[in-house]
């Protein structure tokens, strides 16, 4: 997930945050250093460094002497890679009444230089593919390419768009063992073979030798890495005139955009781009502009804990985040811009407003100076119940350790690492019964003593460059059929939904294409809308017809 903020809010298990985040845009990780400091003047509340919602916000450094674990790049031989067609198994699954049958594999593609032929890596992926399709260049394929470095695509796959899903419990964890899966009614396998990718580090992907492993672990080499898979998988697959769709999350939209405009350059169309939780340009995150796109995600918070009055309270999800927008786009922009400037009676209805919407009192937003950042929020908003907001799904709360003090009585008593609650109850239980899924029901058996990368602990010292939303504009100047979709969730916090509405508002396109291509849909839900019971449904639909619509 994301990298470690000090505070009462609780991050993702982080093992180190040593490096920047994944992406286009650069590192998004100010907000992640905040410091939790009674000065009156806040530190900014720039955005997270994100990964997909699931590891500490980017590739992450190895610690030292930690080679039981983590990828060592200086190791002088690695773990061979099974040669071989993927395993194949035929199943079965009902959906809206019609029983499909389709192929699922599980394996290697290499990685050849494109001069010597010879592999550079292997990427590990999983695909379900309808069976009996008679023309399959009507049938369209859609690529998920995951999320941030060190983040498995098997998150999208098992957590909720694959044909079998992750039985999540009832409060939005994994539950307790033993944890299991059943057919998931909201794949998207009716509407397209998908294809779930999982990039060098990841997963079971690998170099072909570890101090190869840097040579992925930057923007651009991650981006034709990728592009070289889905060019030789429709091309062994002899679907090179299939509609092509790609699908990425979190920091991972940077990789999906960057991947559309590579890939179009390179005489391989696509059709269409699913974004899930869109990441922020850098422009939203940058002076004041921050606290305003920030703002409206704190409305919501509180507003999801009962913090506002009976009012606000009885508001529908959709009026109270049109309030809070409202609020952010007018009264708060001006006061910002005004500053010292502002006469008693407009600091004092700020000042009014800014309590009225948050629940929290006046004196929070002066020590503030109007601009709260996400750790002092949190610590306010739940003074009394002495809790940690996840960032990942600011609806989820959990108690929070108290920072270890001196007199430690062992060499063995770690410090407590700061961790995001809603991640950790899920992916200990959603990782276990994914290896389950690939063993006994993919029957893909090679690779036993090999670590499975979901999260973390495959890639180091990733290298980010470039402009995610320029990577966009650009692939959609030159594809102008190309249709992209943003998926926006009140609840992540680390991509504040204010924010990405401001990126996705600033895109360079043309008035056409912003207007027919770009589909925008906003979800009751955290990081993960298909990890959620509720959100799913929503999703599903919205996937589908966009799927459908795209290559009409």
């Amino acid at each position: 997930m994301r990298n470690v903020q000090d505070g009462l809010i609780v991050l993702t298990v982080a093992l180190c945050t040593t490096c920047p985040v994944w992406g286009q845009g650069g590192n998004r990780g100010g907000r992640a250093q905040q410091q939790q400091t009674a000065a009156p003047a806040a530190t900014p509340p720039a955005a997270q460094q994100r990964g997909g919602g699931r590891n500490g916000g980017a590739a992450i450094a190895a610690p030292a002497n930690s080679e039981f674990f983590n990828y060592d790049t200086t190791a002088a031989g690695g773990m061979p890679i099974p040669e071989g067609a993927p395993v194949e198994t035929h199943q079965k699954i009902t959906l809206n009444g019609e029983a499909i049958t389709y192929t699922a594999r599980a394996g290697f593609l290499p990685l050849r230089n494109a001069t010597t032929g010879q592999p550079e890596a292997h990427i590990f992926f999983t695909s379900y593919a309808k069976e009996g399709v008679t023309d399959a260049a009507s049938r369209p394929m859609l690529f998920f390419v995951g999320g941030a470095p060190g983040v498995a695509a098997s998150w999208q796959e098992f957590g909720g768009l694959g044909p079998k899903r992750m039985k999540w419990a009832a409060d939005g964890s994994a539950g307790v063992a033993p944890y299991t899966w059943a057919d998931n009614p909201h794949t998207l396998l009716g509407q397209a073979d998908l294809v779930f990718v999982n990039p060098v580090g990841t997963a079971f992907s690998r170099p072909d030798q570890p101090s190869r492993g840097p040579n992925f672990w930057n923007t651009s080499a991650d981006i034709a890495s990728l592009a070289e898979f889905v060019r030789s998988y429709v091309g062994m697959s002899g679907r090179r005139n299939s509609p092509l769709f790609l699908a990425g999350e979190d920091t991972g939209t940077g990789r999906t955009a960057g991947l559309a405009l590579y890939l179009t350059e390179h005489n391989v169309p696509v059709q269409g781009v699913v974004l899930l939780s869109m990441t922020m340009s850098p422009d939203s995150q940058a002076g004041d502009t921050q606290y305003l796109t920030l703002f409206p995600s704190l409305v919501m918070t509180a507003w999801q804990h009962k913090k506002l009055s009976p009012e606000l309270s009885g508001m529908s999800a959709e009026q109270i985040s049109g309030q809070a927008r409202q609020f952010a786009s007018r009264e708060y922009l001006h006061a910002l811009y005004k500053g010292d400037r502002m006469t008693a009676d407009e600091r004092a209805k700020v000042l009014a407003d800014l309590s009225r919407l948050t629940g929290l009192p006046k004196q929070f937003f002066i020590n503030n100076n109007l601009r709260p950042t996400l750790d002092r929020f949190a610590a306010e908003l739940f003074r009394e119940q002495h809790l940690g907001l996840s960032l990942s799904d600011a609806r989820v709360t959990g108690f929070v350790p108290p920072a270890a003090g001196g007199g430690g009585r062992g060499a063995f008593l770690a410090p407590i690492t700061p961790f995001d609650v809603n991640h950790i109850a899920k992916a200990g239980g959603f990782h276990a019964a994914y290896e389950d899924y690939l063993r006994h029901e993919l029957n893909f058996t090679a690779m036993n003593n090999a670590i499975y990368y979901l999260s973390n602990g495959g890639v180091s010292n990733f290298a980010a460059s470039g402009s995610d939303e320029t990577s966009l504009s650009g692939a959609l100047a030159r594809n102008p059929n190309m249709r992209v979709f943003a998926s926006v969730n009140f609840y992540d916090l680390n991509a504040p939904f204010y924010a990405t509405e401001y990126t996705l508002a600033h895109l360079n396109v043309s008035a056409e294409a912003r207007t027919k291509n770009i589909t925008i849909s906003h979800y009751e839900s955290g990081l993960m809308a298909y990890a959620d019971n509720k959100a799913l449904a929503k999703l599903h639909a919205d996937l589908a017809r966009f799927v459908t619509e795209g290559h009409k």
